[in-house]
């Protein structure tokens, strides 16, 4: 669970994303997140994928259908971040309601206690990124 999977530090000299999606809408969509153009993890209902970065800006992303639309829904599909060392940024993935096509996934930051409280129910997704 998220709770236990998080409560380790970060060092003092990297970052920590964490990127997850805790609703169940659209459960059968799960497009990948990539940081900085490379595929971290896939985005799947109730769990989230967390990464230990080097500070600074970094760009992600969710890597949507190409025909999936955000008509109505908050959010972007791309956010640029400036990670914080020794610090957690939480992106919150959101399904979005298509009308012909599957809807978007958009990425929204919330606070850390937000976050915090969130990921506490959630799984663990495998990730191709740093270990956290």
């Amino acid at each position: 669970m998220g709770s236990t999977a998080l409560t380790d530090n970060v060092k003092a000299n990297n970052a920590r994303l964490v990127v997850y999606r805790s609703s169940a809408l659209g459960f059968a969509i799960q497009p990948s997140y990539s940081v900085d153009g490379r595929s971290v993890g896939g985005s799947q209902a109730a769990g989230f994928v967390a990464c230990d970065l080097p500070p600074g800006r970094h760009e992600v992303a969710v890597n949507n259908l190409p025909l999936s639309s955000n008509l109505f829904g908050q959010g972007s599909e791309k956010v640029s971040l400036d990670l914080r060392a020794g610090s957690t940024t939480y992106l919150s993935a959101q399904p979005q309601m298509g009308i012909i096509t599957p809807g978007a996934i958009t990425l929204v930051q919330v606070t850390e206690s937000q976050g915090r409280a969130d990921v506490a129910s959630l799984h663990q997704s495998n990730s191709s990124c740093g270990k956290a």
